[in-house]
């Protein structure tokens, strides 16, 4: 009987049998993936970097404020001593007199004081050409206390004293927030202390009711005169409302001022207007 024989088999048929005879390999799951966080989207992102910025650039921009245990800046004018007259600023004899209606709240205030008084004063006061009265109303102050009234009073008992201007300076530059709790009692005390008053009879002058008389009278008086924005400067009878440029203010004082110039003279209805800062007796 012959012996059967087994047919080669092909290159293609072996790997073929190696494929199937290879063992499975495990299937991999591919699950889903977790969803990305609303918060982590570009959009979310670009959202909030764009709020951290106008939040830094807000904070940027407020005035700093000494509130707390800051210490207060100290403004760069000195007054001469016979210069000042209570919340008088100049000579007598001034040929231009200047009527400076302010709120001591007043943002444009604090502009004209910290950028153009110290010009003012050494270009023009000192030499004897301009004299400057004083008159703090309250046109900004809300709620109680009101801080611009109690401002006013707390500059008042420092004119009694004969350091009205220097209290007046350190207010301003040291000027926080409209009506929020900036100007509060301790923040007027330190400008006092500041502006090296007789504390115990600055105390009693401060806690009289009476003393904010003149300052309510005098704001009645300034709104009866048209009056209702500060600063208003009432230049020899010439109201500059606002932060005037100190080129034409210049120029505005040196006309006057030269010896052709028609006297000095008040604004109509304003030359009958109590100086706010008057301390009653």
């Amino acid at each position: 009987m012959a012996r059967e024989t087994t047919p080669p088999i092909s290159r293609r048929e072996r790997r073929a049998q190696a494929r199937f005879d290879r063992p499975a390999a495990p299937r991999r799951h591919v699950g889903r993936q977790p969803a990305r966080p609303a918060w982590r989207s570009p959009v979310a992102l670009v959202s909030v970097a764009a709020v951290l910025i106008a939040v830094a650039v807000i904070a940027f921009a407020r005035p700093a404020t000494p509130g707390g245990g800051a210490d207060l800046i100290t403004p760069p004018t000195t007054y001469a001593i016979g210069l000042a007259t209570g919340d008088v600023l100049g000579d007598a004899s001034a040929p231009v007199v200047i009527k400076l209606y302010s709120d001591f709240q007043c943002p444009a205030c604090r502009t004209f004081v910290t950028s153009q008084l110290p010009s003012l004063v050494r270009e023009f006061v000192v030499p004897g050409t301009v004299r400057i009265e004083a008159h703090d109303i309250d046109i900004l102050g809300r709620g109680s206390p009101n801080e611009s009234l109690e401002l006013a009073a707390g500059a008042a008992c420092a004119a009694a004293q004969g350091r009205y201007w220097q209290f007046h300076d350190l207010v301003f530059w040291n000027q926080g927030r409209e009506n929020q709790g900036d100007h509060d009692a301790a923040f007027i005390a330190r400008i006092a202390d500041a502006a090296e008053v007789d504390r115990a009879a600055w105390d009693t002058c401060f806690a009289n009711a009476d003393t904010r008389t003149p300052i309510v009278a005098g704001t009645a008086a300034a709104a009866g005169a048209g009056i209702s924005s500060t600063p208003t400067l009432v230049v020899n009878g010439q109201a500059m409302v606002g932060v005037p440029k100190y080129d034409e203010l210049a120029a505005l004082i040196r006309q006057l001022a030269a010896p052709s110039a028609a006297p000095t003279g008040d604004a109509p209805g304003t030359s009958d207007a109590p100086a706010p800062s008057a301390v009653p007796s």
